[in-house]
């Protein structure tokens, strides 16, 4: 569980990161909670967006070990912001979220539900992010 748990809060930002986002250093923080967690589950993670990876979010994050079975629907899209469906066949999951994204900033949250060891369950992530300046490195 645990394991599904750190897969999704990495994946969640890749459609909400379809629209550009500004290069740099950012830091994200994600909290996922559910019923079957005995309390929410925070992540937090820094990482330096290059300008080329900035026009294509996909080649940066979201990158999983090739286990996962999860595809995103890309659904509506405004200026600042951009919603989602995804869905896990072999996970037996299924969620949608949306994003909103500002100078700097990110914030999203993600539905999840579906069954897992025979057990149905509910799981809600919201997840922010925000430029810390130029990368480091």
């Amino acid at each position: 569980m645990r394991r599904l748990i750190c897969v999704l809060l990495l994946a969640a930002p890749v459609p909400a990161l379809a629209q550009a986002i500004e290069p740099g250093e950012w830091e994200f923080t994600s909290t996922t909670s559910s019923p079957m967690l005995p309390k929410p589950q925070t992540v937090a993670v820094k990482q330096c967006v290059k300008p080329e990876d900035a026009r294509n979010p996909e080649r940066w994050m979201g990158r999983q070990d090739g286990k996962s079975d999860c595809k995103f629907t890309h659904g509506k899209k405004g200026p600042d912001t951009v919603t989602w469906e995804m869905t896990c066949p072999k996970s037996n999951m299924r969620g949608s979220g949306s994003a909103r994204i500002g100078r700097g900033t990110l914030e999203s949250e993600m539905h999840m539900s579906g069954e897992m060891r025979g057990q149905r369950f509910e799981m809600r992530t919201q997840m922010s992010g925000r430029r810390l300046g130029p990368c480091k490195s």
